[in-house]
């Protein structure tokens, strides 16, 4: 996206709460974009100590700003939700955006964005000649859907049914002799896991092994920028989806022939 406009960006460290407050002092960053509610492709959900950390950074000086990118806040499945940057921002550093993709359908092309009071009024100044391209008629049923707390129902059964299918997915793993072969982190939201497996092997040879059985497995290590890390190996993005509960017992003796 950024290339696409020539916006000049490079990519950020992050460690195990994700993106690090220490290595965005020692650079000149003035604007950064994140996914704190689940952090793609790592599965990480930032603390809220790190939340704080970050808006400190940004209130220390004035031109600082955090894209908080939601994408699929709404499908946390298990523990207690962990406020927005934006809900707990008293500073105005905070740009929000979300998109109804991920609760409602791909072809629902809406997405929002919440603008700090400041660039709300340079938006409306500068960018108010772009026009809407969702027409009104998607936007007043979507609002109605809203307003009479279709949403929110609708929100809480797309909850329980992604719950029950990694429900079920980690269940078939772990009942099949696939599961002393693997390790499951980050599971608790949105609609993938990673999924490590202790094998000998190489990660291209699971990869050729899993693509002659007509499984496409994600590494880890693509989404790599200057990929060094050794230890990500073998660890793979396992997105449930799309997946048909029928072919658990399937998949898993498949993966299991692949890795043994």
């Amino acid at each position: 996206m950024y290339e696409s406009f020539h916006v000049p960006y490079h990519y950020i460290d992050i460690d195990k709460e994700d993106i690090s407050v220490s290595s965005l002092e020692n650079q000149n960053i003035s604007v950064i974009h994140i996914s704190p509610s689940h952090h793609f492709p790592t599965g990480i959900v930032m603390p809220i100590s790190r939340r704080y950390e970050l808006l400190g950074w940004a209130a220390r000086k004035p031109d600082r700003y955090i894209i908080e990118d939601d994408y699929d806040s709404e499908l946390r499945l298990s523990g207690k939700p962990v406020p927005t940057l934006q809900s707990i921002d008293v500073s105005g550093h905070i740009i929000y955006i979300n998109t109804f993709t991920k609760t409602l359908s791909s072809t629902v092309r809406i997405s929002y964005m919440i603008l700090p009071e400041t660039l709300a009024e340079k938006y409306y100044e500068t960018l108010s000649f772009y026009s809407c391209t969702v027409s009104n008629f998607e936007q007043y049923a979507l609002a109605k859907f809203m307003a009479n707390g279709s949403f929110e129902k609708h929100i809480n059964r797309l909850r329980n049914y992604y719950q029950t299918k990694r429900d079920s997915i980690l269940s078939t793993f772990k009942n099949s002799p696939l599961d002393k072969y693997i390790t499951i982190t980050e599971e608790e939201s949105g609609v993938h896991f990673l999924m490590h497996i202790n094998t000998p092997k190489t990660e291209e040879q699971l990869l050729l092994a899993a693509r002659s059985k007509g499984i496409k497995l994600a590494p880890l290590s693509a989404y790599y920028n200057g990929f060094t890390d050794s230890s990500v190996l073998n660890t793979y993005v396992m997105n449930y989806s799309s997946i048909n509960l029928n072919n658990l017992d399937q998949i898993a003796e498949s993966l299991y022939q692949i890795v043994k």
